[in-house]
């Protein structure tokens, strides 16, 4: 039994690892010759996510204690490709200029917390739960603007709709596994149920990302007597500011 459950883990373990490269694969098939910075920020994402896997891989395999600091840096780098990402498709221009004031606060939130807060529990589960908050609040709003604003069921259609369910559908699988960590590391048990859970919603988070690349980047959407130009184009709010 011990043995089938190892073979299970490890078939996941792969099968994760193998799922990062998944929405590479699908933008060099649908989105190779897409043009858009905000496909670009998700772009940089995907392949600061695969090098990570395969590092962070590599440094559990040789036990160093660099995948520690690979762990802390993680979460402000992914932090600051989302921030840059609802930067770039957030209507309001309030809201996109408290983004930098946001990044900015979280960096040395999540720095002071790793060098003096929790630099003896091995896991920044605190920095990753606020993490999980803000970008969890981000998509909401972001999904209430556009409901708000179209009327109209294509919006599903749209690369920046799925991008964001993608991370509104990850963090709040994640929020509460993350903040249970610290508390919980010393158990086998949870271990398991965190590796599992993880990689699942991992899995799930590419899975989702390579249907968002095969969805258009610009889309227009005919009403009664006006034509809504680009659906994710912050030029179609600017002009209801």
């Amino acid at each position: 039994m011990k043995l089938n459950v190892t073979a299970i883990l490890k078939t996941l373990l792969y099968t994760g690892i193998f799922s990062t490269t998944l929405p590479l694969v699908f933008y060099l098939l649908f989105k190779l010759k897409g043009k858009g910075k905000s496909l670009r920020v998700v772009l940089f994402y995907i392949l600061y996510c695969i090098f990570n896997e395969a590092l962070s891989f590599y440094l559990q395999r040789i036990q160093s204690e660099g995948f520690l600091f690979l762990l802390y840096s993680f979460t402000i780098v992914e932090f600051s490709f989302f921030c840059y990402f609802m930067f770039l498709i957030l209507p309001h221009r309030r809201i996109r200029n408290s983004i930098p004031l946001i990044w900015l606060a979280f960096i040395a939130f999540a720095i002071i917390d790793s060098i003096f807060i929790n630099k003896d529990v091995g896991f920044d589960s605190f920095a990753i739960g606020v993490e999980s908050i803000i970008i969890i609040l981000f998509c909401i709003y972001y999904l209430y603007t556009q409901l708000k604003g179209v009327y109209d069921l294509r919006i599903y259609s749209s690369f920046n709709f799925w991008v964001v369910i993608t991370f509104l559908i990850y963090f709040c699988g994640t929020f509460f596994l993350y903040l249970m960590t610290d508390s919980m590391h010393h158990s086998v048990s949870f271990q398991k149920q965190y590796f599992i859970i993880n990689i699942s919603f991992n899995i799930l988070k590419n899975i989702l990302l390579c249907i968002a690349m095969t969805m258009k980047l610009n889309d227009t959407v005919n009403q009664q007597k006006n034509v809504i130009p680009e659906l994710d184009d912050e030029l179609f709010f600017s002009q209801k500011i």
